[in-house]
Order: structure tokens, then sequence, then C-alpha cells
């Protein structure tokens, strides 16, 4: 008998059937980097508020906020360099001195300095814990590389004595950094492609909330009746005002801030 001659099939993938799966991975994936994208920054030029950096920088702000809040508890006054020290000298109270007496007195870490939504170039802070009350290399200077991402309310004069503790109400103290004297529709890049400010305002109280626009409706009485405040200028006319920046230096007239 002749034995039967038996065929065996081997199927595979044709190359249409590659190209096809190929195809449908690049779809795929496509919509997942733009989903992700959305997720981490809150899309191309919008920062917000339920983004993962978003949400990272409400983290951050509120352990900074609770970390002044913890160390008040003896002292009855957040930390201030000028206090830290004993020296009761004003010019003590810069950007650079506060937020590296936070890091040198282990209230905050570097990487809680820096926010993921900081458009510009900002480096880690490598402390030097020899140093006694805050560190000479950290730098607050918009200028150059710098080792913070967030504004704080100048240490000085009205708003020291009342608004600095955890007594002072709904009052902003910390805060993402934004233009200068709260102008938008600016060249800052603190601002959104569609030239609005938006991030988050950590008050006195522990409370926190996201902004919108660099005007606020304010939860205490100012001196003079107004009742909003523009959080990045500093309005001479009423020492009661809330602002929120980078204080480079300061003098008998009050602070000097430096904007990007």
């Amino acid at each position: 008998m002749i034995p039967t001659m038996q065929h065996t099939t081997t199927r595979g993938l044709s190359l249409i059937g590659i190209l096809v799966t190929l195809g449908c991975i690049v779809v795929l994936m496509s919509i997942y980097m733009s989903s992700v994208q959305k997720a981490v920054t809150g899309g191309k030029g919008t920062s917000t508020a339920t983004s993962v950096w978003g949400m990272m920088d409400q983290i951050q702000l509120q352990t900074i906020g609770k970390s002044l809040m913890m160390d008040a508890i003896t002292s009855g006054q957040y930390l201030t360099p000028s206090t830290l020290s004993r020296s009761d000298d004003i010019r003590d109270n810069t950007s650079a001195n506060f937020w590296s007496a936070m890091l040198l007195q282990n209230m905050v870490n570097a990487e809680q300095l820096i926010s993921k939504t900081d458009p510009s170039w900002v480096e880690l802070a490598t402390p030097d814990y020899r140093a006694r009350f805050w560190d000479s290399n950290f730098s607050a200077d918009l200028n150059e590389t710098f080792n913070v991402s967030f504004a704080h309310m100048p240490l000085w004069g009205n708003r020291l004595e009342k608004r600095w503790n955890g007594r002072a109400g709904s009052f902003p103290i910390l805060g993402n950094r934004g233009p200068k004297d709260g102008i938008e529709q600016s060249d800052s890049v603190t601002l959104d492609d569609d030239g609005t400010w938006r991030g988050w305002v950590y008050n006195s109280d522990g409370s926190i909330e996201f902004v919108e626009g660099t005007t606020i409706n304010s939860r205490w009485r100012r001196f003079d009746g107004i009742s909003q405040d523009t959080i990045f200028e500093d309005e001479s006319d009423s020492p009661d005002d809330a602002v929120l920046g980078f204080t480079l230096e300061m003098d008998d007239y009050g602070p000097i801030y430096v904007w990007d």
C-alpha cells in the first residue's frame, strides 16, 4: 500500500496582518500618551487642580504649611530667620534665608521645595548642615539657577507681626509663584499659554485653594475696605494686603522683590 501524504498547514501572521496590528498599537499608544500628558501636566499650557503635578503641588504646600504650624506650637510664630538667630535684624528675613532655614531645621527636604509645574530651571539644593541658621549657598534669585519654586508672604512689617501665624485666619502665606505685579497676559513663564495664572495658595489657617487668576477675594477685612487683592503685587497703600513673592533683599523700607 502506498502511504498517504499528509500536508501540514502552518498558520501565521501575514504582512497585512502585522501592519494592521502595528497600526492599532500606534493608535492606542497615541491615545494613552495623550491621556498621560493631560494627567501629568494638565494638558498643553494649562495647569489644573486635578492633574498629577497639580495635586503634587497641593501636597507639597500643605506639607510645608503643616511643618510651619507644628514648629510654631512653642513659639507662636512661624519660622522667621531673624527670630531664629535672635538678631531681630529685618535684613535677615530674605527668601533664601527663610527656605534654607526650613531645610536646616529639618522641617522640609530639598525635593519638597521644587514644583513639577515650574517651567524654569530649578536645581535641587544641597544643604550645608554645617551652617548655623541658614545656608549662604541656597539661592532664591530668579535671575539665576535657584533652589525653590514656591513664593511666600514677605516677612516684614504688619504682615509679619499679624499674619505670619496660625491665628491670622484665611490669609495667603504660601503659593505657586506668579508674574510681577500680578499682571497677566505678560511674558512671564509662570502664566499658562492662554495668559492666565493658575496655582495653589496656602493660607495661614491651614486651608488651601486652587486659584485661577491673580486677583483673589479677601476673606479678611482690609483696613482700606478693598475686598480683592492681586496676590503678586505689593500694594503699599495698604499694609494689610496679601502678596506672595521672592524677597531678594530686605531693608528699612521693606522687601526688594525678584521676578522672572
